[in-house]
């Protein structure tokens, strides 16, 4: 299969949440609303950090993607609009090594 840069492109995104519960709500969301072919909840982890100048501790959940490169800017604005977090985090890679029936997949969900 081609690859171009914004069409033929798989990428995994992540972000983490507060609560199991947050986590299975925007990961069902985001693949009933076809912007993900999938997603996954994987916790609780413990994540350390520094907000407001303070260095924190939590659990949190995290919430992994696989998408289409296109579907990128709409699932990002999806998931910051239903986000429990003043400043969520966002990371979107693109997946270098995927099976062609799996890009195809993925692709093919949308």
């Amino acid at each position: 299969m081609a690859t171009s840069p914004t069409t033929d492109v798989v990428l995994v995104a992540w972000t983490t949440l507060p609560t199991r519960a947050d986590a299975d709500r925007l990961a069902a969301g985001a693949v009933e609303a076809r912007l993900a072919a999938c997603a996954q909840v994987e916790g609780p982890l413990r994540s350390h950090y520094i907000w407001e100048g303070q260095v924190q501790a939590e659990d949190e959940y995290r919430l992994t993607f696989k998408l289409a490169a296109a579907q990128e800017p709409a699932l990002r604005t999806w998931v910051h609009g239903r986000h429990p977090y003043a400043l969520p985090q966002w990371l979107a890679v693109p997946a270098t090594h995927v099976s062609p029936a799996y890009q195809a997949w993925v692709l093919g969900v949308r």
